[in-house]
């Protein structure tokens, strides 16, 4: 029977405890010390190996002849406890044994010693699935067990113990494994399973397994049998269900130059393939990631470990894009996970979100070219020198210095103090005027007004017109329009009027 590959190379010692070694190493000095503490809380993310050190700690500690802290696996005890039926390591699942009459079984059980070693452990997996009540039945003999019982909780939502639970326990927190150690550990995987492989597969596998050891060995197992032992990096795309990057790179560049037409056009080719609505996104964002690594690290190529023909696409793509543009869709991107779980739709969802962004970009572009050219029409005496106490110049409102040179002033100030958010909203507006010495913004979007009248934005614009001329000063104002186009509507804007909504 095959043996999947995660329980196949699950460690038996400390040593073979990847990623881990603030805890092993407390762990394998107790152990020499002869310091075992009556209760530990192991927590932290799936696959980090919690229940794995449980089980080699427990196993260390009734171990007759220790090796470097960890069991020695040939002594009487080991050979015991090696064992399935043995009675001194009991593993509980608080998923399905939850109520408070299991705890009070348990509590019954831990007054008999141990059968072949020194301690009784209780392992006791997924703990914060325990009721109110079973908390409460546990909580005096966690406190204080008999002396040949040792307690290791393990847990995915520490959040949800009781602080009384937290306070009885050594608690240690498992962290997630780095891409490196993961890499190392595929490829001494691999070598000892015979399996080919490419650089570039382990790397996007370790990637894609996010710090979890189990869920990386999980997708390599998926790739072994997708590509019968010769692990190429198309053929992890392949087997995981993932975009291919071309596609992506395609997608990202219309996205960026605001091409809805060929966007949505190719959308619907990748959705009609079968791809997961949610993975497209995800695919998305990690791609407009790559590419603000690209865009702001030297030695990308470090982070990310593409094939060096990917990479010169990347480089590429980010040239004439700025690292605010790349930011934006990374977040827009991302930002789609938690709406996808909330529709019955997932597809609109992606569209529109796509459909906005463009917009933004757009806009955000042109509101860049009238910044650079604002400054650039801006007079020589303006240029501000670093002093000692700066001269404050008044620009008094007149029929020529009124409205548009204001606003023109505001925006050059903000982008000084990269108030870019700020910048975006104000770009969208096209009704200001100046009067009794109060620039007047009117808003026909409701939830750019509410963005803007924020005590903390109106704080922000205030300072920035009292830097320019301190009698002046900023208000707000909403005008209704009339009511918003439908997505069909909109969709013909956009594409035409032949369009068919079914």
């Amino acid at each position: 029977m095959y043996l999947a590959l995660y329980r196949k190379y699950r460690p038996t010692t400390f040593d073979g405890v990847i990623g881990q070694e603030h805890i092993t190493t407390s762990l394998k000095n107790q152990i020499k010390n002869n310091a075992i503490s009556h209760a530990y809380l192991f927590c932290g993310t799936r696959g980090t190996g919690k229940t794995s050190v449980a089980k080699i700690f427990a196993k260390s500690i009734n171990c007759e002849h220790p090796v470097n802290g960890s069991a020695c696996g040939k002594c009487a005890t080991c050979v015991a406890l090696n064992d399935p039926s043995n009675l001194d390591i009991m593993e509980i699942d608080a998923a399905s044994n939850n109520r408070v009459d299991e705890i009070r079984e348990l509590r019954e059980k831990v007054k008999y010693p141990p059968v072949n070693g020194k301690f009784k452990v209780y392992i006791i997996d997924e703990v914060h699935m325990l009721t109110d009540s079973a908390f409460n039945a546990l909580l005096k003999t966690l406190e204080e067990p008999p002396k040949h019982v040792v307690f290791i909780l393990a847990t995915t939502e520490v959040q949800k113990l009781p602080a009384t639970i937290l306070s009885r326990c050594l608690r240690f927190d498992f962290k997630l494994v780095g891409q490196a150690d993961l890499e190392q550990h595929l490829k001494r995987i691999f070598k000892d399973s015979q399996i080919e492989y490419d650089d570039a597969a382990v790397s996007l596998i370790a990637r894609l397994g996010e710090g979890s050891v189990r869920d990386t060995l999980s997708i390599a197992d998926m790739c072994v049998a997708y590509t019968n032992k010769n692990i190429t990096y198309n053929a992890v795309l392949n087997a995981v269900g993932a975009i291919d990057k071309e596609i992506l790179i395609s997608l990202a560049g219309h996205i960026l130059k605001g091409d809805v037409h060929n966007l949505l056009k190719e959308l619907n080719e990748v959705i009609k393939t079968g791809k997961n609505i949610a993975q497209i996104a995800k695919d998305l964002a990690n791609h407009f990631r790559d590419l603000a690594v690209v865009k702001t690290c030297e030695n990308f190529n470090d982070i990310l470990k593409y094939p060096n023909d990917f990479v010169s696409k990347l480089e590429k793509q980010t040239k004439d894009v700025s690292i605010d543009t790349i930011l934006k869709a990374l977040k827009t991107f991302s930002a789609l996970d938690n709406e996808f779980r909330l529709t019955t739709n997932p597809r609109i969802v992606l569209e529109v979100a796509s459909l906005n962004l463009c917009d933004e970009i757009k806009n955000y572009e042109s509101l860049e070219a009238r910044l650079e050219a604002l400054e650039q029409k801006r007079p020589q005496t303006m240029s501000v020198s670093v002093q000692t106490q700066p001269e404050v110049v008044l620009l008094k409102p007149t029929k020529q210095t009124d409205d548009k040179t204001l606003f023109g002033k505001m925006l050059v100030n903000l982008r000084n103090k990269n108030e870019v958010m700020l910048i975006a909203l104000l770009g969208e507006n096209t009704n200001f005027n100046l009067k009794d010495d109060v620039l007047t913004f009117v808003c026909s979007n409701e939830q750019e007004f509410k963005a803007l009248t924020k005590s903390d934005n109106l704080n922000i614009l205030n300072s920035a017109i009292k830097e320019i001329n301190p009698a002046l000063s900023v208000k707000v104002e909403f005008k209704e329009v009339k009511a918003e186009k439908s997505m069909e509507e909109l969709l013909k804007e956009k594409l035409g009027t032949d369009l068919k909504v079914n």
